[in-house]
């Protein structure tokens, strides 16, 4: 009998701590929390902006240096010009010494 008397009173201990867990949950249900996500999508569009601003002067540097590039020369004219001229009067020379 004892041991009978101590399952019911373990049982009735574990049936009202779950009507008060059961009481606790519907209070949380009523509540309806809400999420505020203003400050998260404000901090999105900043990051985004950012990246927006950094692309286009990326691009905008592209685009310059690619202009350089294309003006660019390897040699200057006048190196080309002394060159040639070089390897003409060499040839001349060469020339007229052996032959």
């Amino acid at each position: 009998m004892a041991k009978l008397e101590q399952l019911s009173e373990l049982l009735v201990s574990e049936i009202s701590q779950f009507e008060k867990t059961v009481e606790k949950l519907e209070k949380i249900q009523q509540e309806k929390l809400a999420i505020d996500s203003n400050s998260l999508e404000y901090a999105l569009k900043q990051q985004q902006e950012k990246i927006e601003k950094a692309l286009d002067s990326h691009s905008r540097e592209m685009n310059s240096l690619g202009h350089k590039i294309k003006k660019a020369k390897a040699y200057p004219a006048w190196a080309l010009t002394l060159f040639t001229a070089s390897l003409i009067l060499n040839g001349i020379l060469v020339y007229i010494i052996f032959f």
